[in-house]
């Protein structure tokens, strides 16, 4: 569009005076900035739909930083309007500020946490108080004063206070500096970030008045069960144990005395800025300001065994079953999969024990104090004797079960639950939290290990057992990993093979197709992040670590339990994209923004709100400041009735309305100065486009393919039949034409395309540019169709980029006989993929229209009943 700008410019000096030609190169240069800024603005715009269409994490700043520069360009481009209309337009600017303003205002609305006690006694907790004191506090309080089950007594530290010890520290400000566009994906320098925010942390004094809240309620639990008390110091974050569980992401201090309970909240408060924990929230969508640390403190439970109770398969939600997951001693080794655990599995109709699995547990873990120490854990053997005796007899394992039924009755939702039996057999619940669904997965869950799936015939097996913590298949590269202190060095796309589970990986679940591991529960923690990443994991293998070499291609058949040698085909399947972030509050704050801005509810130009202050987002004020500029710098008026209208109306046989701007040779002599035919034409690039778009078998009215029902048809066939254009599609098309140049703008509905060329006797000079966005239906469906133009585009020769729905096409130095071929393709292209977005559902549908069309079958009519939706 540029390069006709310059010609136009010089074919005006030839018979414009001076001043009149000083004018018209201001009016030129406002003209051109205002096309590079309506381009760049729907780039911005197509960037903005593609981080919530493209599954892929995005960050809140990121989303802030692009609708900033958009709303900026916006701004210009109404500055560019007015100056070239001499400021017709002013209204143009208020609709851009009130536009802007909401937009910003949904992005920058940050969390307020209302002033609270900064510390609360558990019994005067309950699951509405989750703003206050996080999920994991809030819910034990609904355990313990509402449902009425036993849990140990305790506190929480309020997220308030954890707010304004980092406010008042000046910890806040640097914190934020510190994060400010870090890419999780950098695990090196994930870890150095986190690990300096987290010694700046610990390196402050906790304020005084939160000391004396520990220790008025540390005294209270004195008084109550006498001077040897410990607590557990977990944390609660805002958000945790919700529909992102944060399984294992923050830090619990155990068996902790009242002097050093100070210091063990400084601790799990600086665990927010673990590396693990910020790769998840930000996979998840959640912003650092979303997730603040509130802290529970519940006494020690003195455990004879411990572990986790599933109130339903989590990866077949129909099913009846209870699963539970035991180990002697602390429960630490059953959530972070470092221990072998028995494991039982109930039929929850008549409490039926449908599995028992007894392992024999050679180690534990056990209170410093219980064995004469102070503060804190250690490891003991088990006595040799109850090594491989189940850690719940049968009357309280089916207790444990009432618990865990009673607790889902009154949560009205399946439930992930802790739990601990103290040394006089008495049951506590320590956590209970929804239980997270395997994502993309139907019937394939947390498969026992005695249930025998049936080996694909023909395949050597390399390791056959384990538990399905998360079903799917998955090829690639084994990479042994040994230690999780090089996190870093772990390659793309590769099979992580580990001796446990742990939280640890979740910075890197993004990069590996598959985890195994010797030793892990499908009720642990990492199992539970794997359901939530849909990532296969088998678990409780024993020996992958020993049977599996580095750097061998494997399969792994989580589901099955199997894992073959080599690379399977047949196994390996297109999982459906999970959208991590759905529902999450950047996600959310996107979704609210983007409405302002991306809607284009501007159609028609004779329409009464049509004009500035009609425009409900960016959109539809880059629209119009697209057309009236079209207007301003042509002279094109609402009639066509001004005398010196340099537009003129095209009859060409189609139902579009076009207008032309002859800048020399672009039509005969002879052609009228209102109305042309074809024959008037003689631009060599238009002639070759219009010979395309006006193909006999281009059906330009009515549906393509497919039969649209319903409410599609509906749709569809408004933007084609629209009785009030006078037999025309939409507004006004301008094409600016001379004898070897072409730029043509379309607008059909809700998309648009523009097709820039040069085609004359000189190969070096001759291109092509083509761009097409937008569409009626959903982002998919309309970037499903940028993709099929693409693949057109690509056979054609054409360089492509597609994001979103926007396409972008070039081609350069062809002969002008072989580029008007392409220009006659390109034109049959544009009617050809008018409403096809009304059609593709599908990704696999996308290959047939490309060969149909290829074939002249630019209506994409069904064979023998058998519609192109059927096809693969």
């Amino acid at each position: 569009m540029l390069k006709f700008l310059n010609m136009l410019l010089g074919s005006q000096k030839k018979r414009a005076s001076r001043s009149e030609e000083d004018a018209l190169k201001r009016k030129y240069d406002y003209f051109k900035s205002l096309l590079i800024k309506n381009n760049r603005s729907l780039e911005l715009l197509t960037e903005l739909e593609h981080l919530l269409f493209e599954n892929k994490p995005f960050t809140l700043e990121q989303v802030l930083a692009s609708s900033e520069d958009l709303i900026s360009l916006v701004y210009d481009l109404a500055e560019d309007l007015n100056a070239l209309s001499r400021g017709k337009y002013p209204g143009l600017f208020d609709a851009t500020e009130r536009i802007g303003i909401a937009v910003l205002t949904d992005l920058v609305r940050r969390r307020k946490l209302k002033k609270s006690e900064l510390v609360l006694p558990l019994r005067s907790l309950s699951a509405a108080m989750s703003d206050e004191v996080g999920g994991k506090a809030a819910n034990l309080g609904e355990v313990a004063n509402r449902a009425g089950l036993p849990t140990p007594p305790g506190f929480a530290v309020s997220a308030y206070a954890c707010q304004n010890f980092l406010r008042t520290t000046g910890l806040a400000e640097r914190i934020e500096q510190r994060m400010r566009g870090i890419d999780v994906k950098d695990t090196e320098r994930l870890v150095a970030i986190c690990e300096e925010v987290q010694a700046m942390i610990l390196a402050e004094e906790v304020p005084a008045e939160i000391r004396r809240g520990m220790a008025r309620e540390m005294d209270g639990l004195t008084a109550l069960l006498g001077p040897q008390v410990r607590v557990s110091v977990r944390s609660s974050a805002t958000c945790e144990d919700s529909e992102a569980t944060f399984a294992g992401q923050h830090s619990t201090v155990l068996n902790v005395s009242a002097e050093n309970v100070p210091a063990a909240w400084k601790e799990v408060v600086a665990s927010t800025f673990s590396p693990r924990a910020v790769y998840y929230r930000r996979s998840k969508g959640y912003s650092d300001q979303d997730v603040v640390m509130a802290v529970l403190c519940v006494t020690m439970v003195d455990a004879r065994s411990s572990g986790v109770l599933y109130t339903h398969d989590p990866g077949q939600m129909d099913s009846d079953d209870i699963l539970v997951s035991a180990a002697w001693g602390l429960g630490v080794s059953v959530v972070d999969g470092s221990g072998k655990t028995d494991f039982a599995r109930l039929r929850r109709k008549d409490m039926h024990l449908l599995v028992r699995e007894v392992a024999v547990k050679e180690r534990r873990l056990i209170l410093r104090s219980a064995a004469g120490g102070a503060d804190g854990i250690v490891e003991d053997r088990v006595p040799l004797d109850r090594q491989a005796e189940p850690c719940l007899d049968q009357a309280r394992l089916l207790q444990l079960a009432a618990y865990g039924l009673k607790l889902e009755e009154h949560y009205g939702q399946p439930l992930d639950i802790e739990w601990a039996q103290d040394q006089q057999e008495r049951l506590f619940l320590l956590q209970a939290r929804p239980l997270g669904v395997e994502q993309g997965q139907g019937t394939d869950g947390c498969a026992l290990k005695d249930a025998e799936a049936e080996p694909l015939h023909g395949r050597e097996i390399l390791l056959r057992g384990g538990a399905t913590a998360c079903g799917g298949a998955a090829a690639g590269q084994a990479y042994i990993l040994l230690s999780d202190h090089n996190l870093s060095a772990v390659p793309e796309g590769t099979i992580l093979v580990t001796r446990q589970t742990s939280p640890t990986y979740v910075p890197i679940m993004d990069r590996v197709r598959a985890i195994v591991t010797d030793v892990g529960s499908v009720t642990g923690h990492m199992a539970s992040v794997a359901r939530e990443f849909g990532l296969p994991t088998l678990v409780g293998t024993e020996n992958a670590t020993l049977v599996l070499r580095q750097g061998e291609e494997i399969t792994v058949d989580a589901t099955s339990r199997i894992i073959y040698r080599g690379r399977v085909p047949e196994l390996i399947r297109d999982k459906p994209c999970i959208n991590l972030m759905k529902g999450s509050p950047v996600y959310k704050a996107a979704q609210e923004a983007l409405k302002r801005m991306a809607p284009l509810t501007l159609l028609d130009p004779k329409a009464e709100n049509f004009s500035p202050e009609g425009c409900r987002s960016l959109h539809d004020v880059i629209r119009f400041a697209h057309e009236m500029s079209m207007r301003e710098m042509f002279r094109i008026g609402e009639d066509m009735e001004e005398a010196d209208s340099a537009a003129v109306r095209l009859r060409a046989g189609l139902p579009l309305n076009i207008l032309v701007v002859d800048l020399g040779g672009g039509l005969t002599p002879t052609a009228p100065k209102r109305v042309v035919e074809l024959e008037h034409v003689k631009s060599a690039p238009f002639q070759a486009l219009l010979h395309g778009m006006t193909n006999p078998d281009i059906r330009w009215l009515g549906g393509v393919g497919v039969s649209l029902t319903g409410f599609a048809t509906i749709v569809a066939e408004s933007l084609l039949n629209d009785p009030t254009a006078d037999g025309s599609m939409g507004g006004p098309n301008y094409a600016v034409a001379s004898d070897h140049y072409l730029n043509f703008n379309m607008r059909l509905g809700y998309h648009f395309a523009v097709v820039d060329s040069f085609c004359g006797p000189e190969i070096n000079d001759n291109y092509i540019t083509f761009s097409f966005k937008g569409g009626a239906a959903d982002i998919a469906r309309r970037s499903r169709r940028a993709g099929l133009i693409a693949q057109i585009l690509k056979r054609l020769g054409f360089k492509v980029e597609v994001r979103g729905d926007m396409v972008r096409g070039e081609i350069k130095k062809y002969s002008q006989n072989d580029l008007k071929q392409k220009l006659d393709m390109v034109g049959r292209l544009l009617g050809a993929v008018r409403l096809l977005d009304m059609l593709l559902s599908d990704d696999g549908q996308i290959g047939w229209y490309v060969e149909e069309f290829f074939k002249g079958n630019y209506a994409f009519e069904r064979e023998q009943d058998a519609g192109p939706a059927a096809r693969p």
